[in-house]
């Protein structure tokens, strides 16, 4: 823990890749608990027969090394990501899910937002699409290929809530510019 007398609580977002078994999730409390980490969100999404990612929200007095630190010290399975958050970050998924339909945010710029993309692109028709897990793959309601990318693998929910965000996109009625629904 940060022994700087200036250190104020941080927010930070935690993704961390665990095995599917009894208490390691108790190991991965533990770790943020030694840190004086507050939880103040929580998502696991399935990965495969045998690990789950889990996605918190904390806050705690520390840096984001220390808490990589306290994190990989604790638990096993392998990736473990911690990033600055944005107060904006405790609105859950599908809460902005809506927000960004109803914004009026195009099938791209949403997909980008929803899933926290470093970069999105809309290949043509002989271009490659998705290169590995770091990619998603989602095609538009109108037939337009949209690849996401970012640091961390996609999940089978992460992919499924995108998907359901295109089908929102897509039937959203056009508005005037007053945000009230056209005849």
């Amino acid at each position: 823990m940060s022994t700087d007398a200036g250190t104020v609580n941080g927010l930070y977002r935690v993704r961390v890749r665990l095995p599917d078994e009894p208490g390691a999730l108790a190991r991965l409390t533990a770790a943020l608990a030694a840190v004086d980490c507050n939880i103040l969100a929580l998502s696991v999404h399935g990965q495969d027969a045998h690990s789950v990612v889990d996605e918190l929200l904390v806050s705690g007095p520390c840096s984001v090394g220390e808490l990589s630190v306290a994190i990989c010290d604790a638990v096993t399975g392998g990736g473990v990501m911690v990033l600055p958050a944005d107060p904006h970050d405790l609105v859950d998924p599908p809460t902005r899910a809506l927000d960004l339909v109803a914004a009026g945010r195009t099938a791209a710029d949403g997909v980008a937002a929803l899933l926290g993309a470093a970069s999105v692109r809309t290949p043509g028709p002989d271009d490659p699409g998705a290169r590995d897990e770091h990619d998603i793959e989602l095609c538009a309601a109108d037939g337009t290929r949209i690849v996401a990318r970012r640091a961390a693998p996609f999940t089978v929910t992460e992919v499924a809530r995108a998907e359901a965000f295109l089908r929102a996109v897509a039937t959203r009625p056009e508005s005037d510019p007053r945000g009230r629904p056209t005849a």
